[in-house]
């Protein structure tokens, strides 16, 4: 075991595959740990002895190896590295991975990977040019925004084939400045505590019946991927939703108001936070009087309406109040908003009055009732606004795993500076409005091929 970043490197059967132990030898230069692994057809153009010499591991290339394979080798492999980068990545290997195929071992972690994937096209002109080719390149570029993928390259210039134009595999030293960044992203909160709140709540009528809302914990969940894949210490806090708990965060289930804040408190007062994010819906609602049996059918209208009911308990403001001064507290609000209103404005208005009502530092505010936004939707986006006033604008909506990915890089540097009193970033270097890229900004086709 290594501290030191994990990339690996997948080498496909393209001329450029020569390149391959120089792009070795500038990842090991930098400190990296690098495991590579080749197609069949890449050992036409670079040896498995000097990759491994180079990289000081040995080279994979079967799927079916049976000295490696009793542990799941091709699984352990693709979920060993930080960075992912393919270098030379041809129009063969971005098709079958476009179509989801695995049917060798460096297309197969490519599928099973969670890790960014950096993509270095090398191929003839007319190969990248090819619509075919550009469809599977936005395909890829799509589906890797929640991963935050990249792609570098192609370069201009002479071919293999004699031809002239774009194709070249971009040199090995270009990979590796391109590559030192998703790094970073990859272990920015590393050594950081994050909490994080998802799903709804519930208020019992009776044993068998409560009030709720229409949360998935989606975004939540989201959030707390994110940010163990950041390398943080994450802890969340989910409502009854049926959802896989990400990998590496340690979860906590409630089904209450009080229980969510009588765990959210718990895990507080074990330190200060990095990041205390409350995504979850908490129930506004409840009776004072829950019925301690279930109540009959015909009783039920009746009991409804002389029900007394008591406002939830302020989980977000309950716990700035106590922890506010040594975490950093995001809120998250759902505004609906008319048709023909300024949705802007409205949630902007939406944003500030909660963040004065709950002394939080930032406020997530999105709209709800529309499709392709909030409950139940596979993408989000709104406004992010800091109690100092500043705004940003997540653009257009985008899958909720890009956009809690955008969320942590906006707050990194507000956060821990917030935290941390001796450290280096201040909160005006933290997130500044020339640096508000939108979560659609990350990966384009158009920038693939620039």
């Amino acid at each position: 075991m290594t501290s030191a970043p994990r990339v690996l490197l997948g080498v496909s059967g393209g001329i450029a595959a020569y390149k391959a132990p120089e792009l070795v030898r500038a990842f090991v230069a930098r400190g990296w740990d690098v495991q590579v692994v080749m197609t069949p057809a890449a050992r036409a153009f670079a040896t498995e002895m000097a990759l491994s010499t180079v990289s000081r591991r040995p080279v994979r290339i079967e799927l079916l190896d049976a000295s490696e394979e009793g542990q799941v080798g091709h699984i352990e492999l693709a979920d060993w590295p930080d960075l992912v980068v393919v270098a030379p990545a041809t129009a063969d290997l971005m098709a079958r991975a476009a179509a989801g195929m695995a049917n060798d071992l460096l297309s197969t972690v490519l599928l099973a990977t969670r890790a960014p994937i950096l993509w270095a096209p090398a191929m003839n002109t007319n190969m990248w040019r090819h619509p075919a080719t550009q469809h599977n390149l936005a395909t890829l570029a799509a589906r890797g925004v929640a991963r935050g993928d990249r792609f570098v390259g192609p370069d201009r210039g002479e071919l293999a084939c004699g031809w002239v134009g774009e194709g070249r595999m971009i040199d090995p030293a270009i990979i590796a400045e391109h590559a030192e960044p998703m790094l970073r992203g990859v272990q920015s909160w590393a050594g950081r505590r994050v909490v994080v709140s998802a799903g709804p709540t519930r208020a019992y009528l009776d044993p068998v019946r409560f009030l709720t809302n229409a949360s998935t914990g989606a975004m939540g969940f989201a959030i707390a991927e994110q940010a163990a894949r950041r390398g943080a210490e994450v802890t969340l806090v989910a409502g009854p939703v049926q959802r896989t708990t990400p990998p590496g965060v340690t979860r906590v289930d409630v089904e209450t108001a009080d229980q969510m804040l009588a765990a959210m408190r718990g895990v507080l007062e074990q330190g200060p936070c990095d990041l205390v994010a409350m995504v979850a819906a908490v129930a506004d609602l409840a009776p004072r009087n829950p019925s301690a049996g279930k109540l009959d059918k015909l009783e039920l209208p009746r009991a409804l309406e002389a029900a007394a009911w008591v406002p939830g308990v302020d989980v977000l403001a309950t716990l700035v109040d106590r922890f506010g001064a040594r975490s950093f507290f995001l809120g998250f609000g759902a505004q609906t908003v008319d048709e023909g209103h300024d949705v802007h404005g409205a949630l902007r208005q939406a944003a500030e009055a909660k963040l004065a009502r709950k002394g939080c530092h930032a406020i997530f505010v999105n709209r709800v009732g529309v499709p392709g936004v909030g409950f139940g939707s596979d993408t989000n986006t709104g406004l992010l606004v800091f109690r100092e006033g500043e705004l940003q604008d997540a653009g257009a909506p985008v899958a909720k795993e890009a956009l809690a990915g955008w969320l942590l890089d906006r707050l990194h540097g507000r956060a821990l500076a917030a935290t941390t009193p001796a450290a280096a970033t201040t909160p005006a270097e933290a997130t500044t409005p020339a640096e508000a890229t939108t979560p659609a900004e990350a990966t384009t086709p158009a920038e693939a091929s620039a």
